[in-house]
C-alpha cells in the first residue's frame, strides 16, 4: 500500500481490515477512543483495493450522519456514495498529475473510464482545476 493511502487512513483514524464479505467495503463505527474499521472484502486486486479504501475513506470524509438515516433514507444515500465518488475522482486526478501527467493533454472520457466513472463532467471539472487560466 502506498504512503499516501496510509496518510489517509491515518488522517480519517481508520484501521484497515480484510475479510470475507458480501460489500467491496464499508466502514465498521467503534467506541470513542478507538479506530474505525475500514473492511475491504478480501481477494479483490490491488487496484479494486485502493478503489475501495479511497472510497470508504471518502465516506469517513465527508459522512456525518446516522447510521439508520444512511440505511433507510434513499437520499442520505445517494449523498452520502455522491461525496464518496467526488472523493475518488479528486485522489485519483492528483495521482494522474503527480504522475507527471498533463492534465491539459488529458482524455478526460479515457480517464473518467480508468477511474471506474461515467462521470464525465466530474473528472473534466477536477482536471481543468490543474490547468492554469481554465474554468469548468
Amino acid at each position: 500500500m502506498d504512503s499516501h493511502l496510509k496518510y489517509l487512513l491515518k488522517k480519517y483514524n481508520l484501521h484497515l481490515q480484510y475479510g470475507p464479505s458480501h460489500e467491496k467495503g464499508c466502514i465498521v463505527k467503534t467506541p470513542d477512543g478507538f479506530p474505525d474499521l475500514l473492511m475491504v472484502k478480501e481477494g479483490l486486486s490491488d487496484e479494486e483495493t485502493e478503489k475501495v479504501i479511497l472510497h470508504e475513506v471518502g465516506h469517513a470524509k465527508n459522512d456525518d450522519y446516522n447510521h439508520r438515516d444512511y440505511k433507510y433514507s434513499y437520499i442520505t444515500r445517494v449523498v452520502c456514495e455522491d461525496g464518496a465518488d467526488d472523493f475518488v475522482i479528486k485522489e485519483r486526478i492528483r495521482q494522474f498529475v503527480a504522475l507527471n501527467n498533463e492534465p491539459s493533454q488529458a482524455n478526460y472520457v479515457n480517464l473518467a473510464h480508468s477511474i471506474g466513472t461515467n462521470d464525465y463532467d466530474k473528472v473534466r471539472s477536477e482536471l481543468l482545476r490543474y490547468i492554469p487560466n481554465k474554468k469548468a
